[in-house]
């Protein structure tokens, strides 16, 4: 079965060149390199010798990492990806504990005190301190991101109807009801909510380039931010020197303030993204 995302990536791929501009932040490699002192060994111990965690999902002190059995020794599609088993990792501490030892996850966020588990058949169900489980929802594509009181969370959904709408980008409450927010042509994904709840960026295809929009929880008319006048037959050869990357994922985006979103947009590069005006540039200075 085709996954719908795969036309995201193919767009955002055709701006890879754009992703290499500069070098990456230090800080960001210095958080990298301490992630992995902590959690290869720990992953071993609980796993086995052939497990690898290969994903960090989220930002902050406290971040959830998805561990595969092993690594396959054959690339494999976009349908195929291994599913993971998800432990927790305290950047302050070091400290990593296994949080679901099953291997059968896409993704997983810290929620409030609470933790969302997407398995691989798009089911989203929340997890507490102590193992109890309840369903959100269902048809969930990812691209999970938390709302700062931990009361609700944005993601991808899959429409679930063929036609020109693949996915749409939407709100599950932790009451497990769902608000579709922005519904374009073709791909809408990798969300994100601002700190106070109100506003939510995303990327879309609607336009035939990979370009941030944003909307609120309300579900106003979305506003292209980014990549204004492009077409994809622009990018051909390189893009030209306006063209703003989207993230790779949107596990690695956190907000610096209400209005500035930062992101991950590949080969360890993050960008800053005003969210009112659309400007955006590279994160490539010292520390934060």
């Amino acid at each position: 079965m085709r996954n719908p995302f795969v036309a995201l990536a193919v767009m955002t791929l055709v701006g890879s060149p754009a992703f290499a501009e500069g070098p990456p932040n230090p800080a960001d490699l210095r958080r990298v390199t301490k992630a992995r002192e902590s959690l290869v060994p720990a992953v071993e111990k609980a796993f086995g010798p052939r497990a690898r965690f290969v994903q960090l999902f989220g930002q902050g002190r406290e971040m959830l990492a998805g561990v595969v059995a092993e690594v396959p020794v054959e690339p494999l599609g976009t349908d195929d990806l291994p599913l993971l088993a998800i432990v927790r990792y305290a950047e302050d501490t070091g400290a990593v504990r296994v949080v679901a030892p099953e291997f059968k996850y896409r993704e997983a966020r810290i929620v409030g005190q609470d933790v969302a588990l997407l398995d691989g058949a798009g089911t989203l169900r929340l997890r507490d301190a102590n193992g109890q489980e309840r369903l959100l929802a269902e048809q969930v594509g990812g691209d999970l991101f938390p709302t700062a009181k931990g009361d609700a969370l944005v993601a991808t959904l899959k429409t679930g109807v063929p036609g020109p709408h693949e996915t749409a980008v939407g709100i599950i409450d932790l009451k497990g009801r769902v608000k579709v927010l922005a519904d374009g042509p073709g791909v809408d994904a990798t969300p994100s909510i601002s700190p106070d709840g109100r506003t939510v960026v995303f990327v879309s295809g609607r336009t035939s380039v990979a370009s941030f929009f944003v909307t609120t929880v309300e579900g106003a008319e979305a506003r292209q931010l980014t990549n204004v006048g492009l077409e994809n037959w622009m990018l051909f050869g390189g893009p030209p020197k306006e063209f703003v990357p989207p993230p790779v994922s949107s596990h690695h985006m956190e907000w610096l303030s209400e209005d500035v979103l930062r992101y991950n947009a590949g080969g360890g590069v993050f960008w800053t993204l005003n969210v009112r005006t659309g400007h955006a540039a590279a994160d490539v200075g010292g520390a934060k």
